[in-house]
């Protein structure tokens, strides 16, 4: 039986597992999160923040996972391992709908990389938030997709993804009767 509020006793990964093996994900994740209140060497911290991240990220507590993801990053030694981690909790961000944590996490992960890999960063950064947009609005996901259209045009765009994207937002704000934002983005183009 696993207890709660106490921190763990229990120091490597592979004794957390076996004392997570026959828990249901709530009791994994109360554990777990004692388990970051725990004095854990920085393996055993990363392994439960991953592990927290992935549970959180099944039950669609996405901000929470991101939030794991970002506390990964933050103890990793290598720049390549800090940029992945800060761009999967950036995903992790943008699915949960908190765009300015993203942005935040996302300057954290470009200023680590060079030249090429802020290229790489920025470019995948777009592509998440157009990724996401097209799902909900494919999905007739309306008010979702809007919001995060709007958010996708501040970003920097190629002029064949911008006219994509007014071309969507328009049809949006027409089907949502957002005339005023409809006329106003038929004058800006």
């Amino acid at each position: 039986m696993i207890e709660t509020g106490s921190p763990i006793k229990e120091r490597s990964a592979r004794e957390i597992e076996e004392k997570l093996a026959n828990s249901g994900e709530y009791v994994q994740m109360d554990y777990l999160s004692r388990a970051l209140r725990s004095n854990l060497d920085f393996e055993t911290k990363k392994y439960v923040l991953l592990k927290l991240a992935k549970i959180y990220h099944s039950k669609r507590m996405f901000s929470e996972a991101g939030k794991m993801m970002k506390t990964a990053a933050e103890i990793n030694t290598t720049f390549k391992s800090k940029i992945e981690d800060y761009m999967k909790s950036v995903e992790l961000y943008i699915m949960g709908g908190d765009y300015i944590e993203a942005d935040r996490v996302f300057g954290q992960a470009v200023a680590l990389g060079n030249t090429q890999e802020k290229y790489e960063m920025k470019k995948r950064y777009k592509d998440q938030f157009l990724n996401l947009a097209k799902k909900h609005y494919n999905e007739d996901r309306r008010n979702n997709a809007r919001k995060i259209l709007e958010k996708t045009l501040t970003l920097e765009l190629e002029i064949g993804e911008r006219t994509e994207i007014q071309k969507m937002l328009s049809d949006l704000y027409q089907s949502l009767g957002l005339m005023r934002e409809y006329y106003k983005l038929k004058g800006n183009k």
